[in-house]
């Protein structure tokens, strides 16, 4: 369909739609829009786009997709000084907190469009691992911008961090480790870094990881997408003239949890599609996050067995069987060893874990998910996007189990491996 509209009109459309300028020119999210452009809106997205003069907007709605005529700008006129602020400040990490569904992804791209505009290099850090925007689920990613952006999705990731899972609850290591890793990474290339952290902010754990962030980072600015009050306790002891309170944009929506898993999904999809089974040899790769292969192989007697070796110390032993060990087996077998731990890892269990690839320096090429161990052969089976798998060598293990069709599966408790 084809919309027509004057200087000032402001539209909101949500996905999955695509839009093309046939004439004009329009604003979404910072960014300006002229012919021939066109923005792809996915299922569950939405965006306001305000006419700068007269022009014309082909529409493609797809099942779901709509569109609503605002009264008013969505976003609030202090974005904007904001904007001007930051530029003169010379600030070159900003934090950006807030709540499940405050925008804070839109905010992070708005003010990425409008740094550019002052001639500055900015990245983006998506640190959101259950609603990526710059890499799959499960990742933290870094992307520098070289031009202006609608969606963060719409550029390729500078650089990847693999963390495991679609929550830092289940990996809070990982996540501090990726955030500073690539922080680090962001600040060689970018003048400004902006960061997107997850919207969990309330309990013990979110406070820690949030206190955390900040203790490491030490940020120019703190900025707070606030409804009220709700993120105070994450700043009560930083400098207040590096905070700015922010009011939450009217945009956007309350997603409720299969919303959220249905967007996790359609990005695994995206994802995966082109992806291709590959086999590495186990003796060929290290591995990382887990126990398996990081021992001393070894023989046992009276057990039918696929794969055995004595970990560190007091770690115990890891035997890997067909079916778990009986009470007996497992005294036989600590006895046999001398030791008091055991761990028994069931072969077949590791049927679609969500793993790292990662090269020879730790950079992350890619994610896949494990078809099968031939433990006996001595193989891994993977599905995988990444094409190059001479350069895979390590792989690092997670604790979400994911379909090849994009679809979560449950979890496996960090650590089984």
């Amino acid at each position: 369909m084809n919309l027509k509209l004057k200087k000032g009109d402001i539209y909101l459309f949500k996905g999955p739609c695509l839009l093309r300028v046939n004439g004009g020119k329009f604003e979404a999210v910072g960014k300006t829009l002229e012919n021939p452009e066109e923005v792809t809106i996915p299922k569950g997205k939405s965006i306001p786009v305000e006419a700068l003069i007269d022009g014309e907007l082909v529409l493609d709605f797809e099942e779901g997709g709509e569109r609503e005529h605002l009264s008013e700008r969505t976003i609030p006129d202090s974005w904007d000084g904001l904007t001007e602020q930051l530029s003169k400040k010379g600030a070159r990490i900003i934090l950006i907190l807030g709540e499940t569904d405050t925008g804070k992804t839109f905010f992070s791209s708005y003010l990425a469009n409008r740094l550019l505009t002052h001639g500055l290099k900015v990245g983006i850090l998506d640190c959101d691992t259950g609603q990526s925007d710059i890499g799959p689920p499960g990742t933290i990613g870094l992307a520098v911008l070289h031009r202006q952006i609608v969606f963060p999705s719409e550029v390729e990731p500078t650089a990847l961090y693999f963390t495991g899972s679609n929550s830092p609850a289940f990996h809070f290591l990982p996540s501090l480790v990726g955030l500073k890793r690539l922080a680090d990474r962001g600040l060689t290339l970018a003048d400004m870094l902006i960061i997107d952290t997850p919207g969990w902010v309330q309990g013990e754990k979110a406070r820690a990881l949030h206190r955390s962030e900040i203790e490491m980072l030490s940020p120019d600015v703190i900025i707070l997408l606030e409804r009220s009050d709700e993120l105070e306790h994450l700043v009560k002891n930083y400098p207040q003239e590096k905070i700015v309170r922010i009011p939450v944009s009217k945009g956007p929506s309350p997603r409720n949890h299969e919303e959220r898993k249905g967007l996790r999904e359609t990005m695994y999809k995206k994802y995966f599609k082109g992806a291709t089974y590959i086999e590495l040899d186990l003796d060929e790769v290290q591995t990382d996050r887990a126990y398996f292969k990081t021992g001393k192989e070894i023989k046992l007697e009276g057990i039918r067995y696929l794969w055995a070796e004595r970990l560190s110390s007091r770690e115990g032993i890891l035997v890997v069987t067909e079916e778990p060990l009986s009470e007996e087996e497992s005294i036989m077998v600590r006895r046999e060893a001398g030791v008091y731990n055991l761990k028994n890892i069931i072969t077949g269990n590791e049927k679609n874990i969500l793993i790292g690839l990662l090269d020879y320096i730790s950079e992350v090429l890619g994610i896949g998910i494990i078809d099968r161990i031939d433990y006996k052969g001595r193989k891994i089976k993977i599905f995988t996007p990444v094409k190059e798998k001479e350069k895979i060598k390590t792989i690092q293990f997670g604790s979400l189990r994911l379909t090849p069709e994009g679809t979560e599966a449950g979890f496996v408790d960090p650590g089984y491996f």
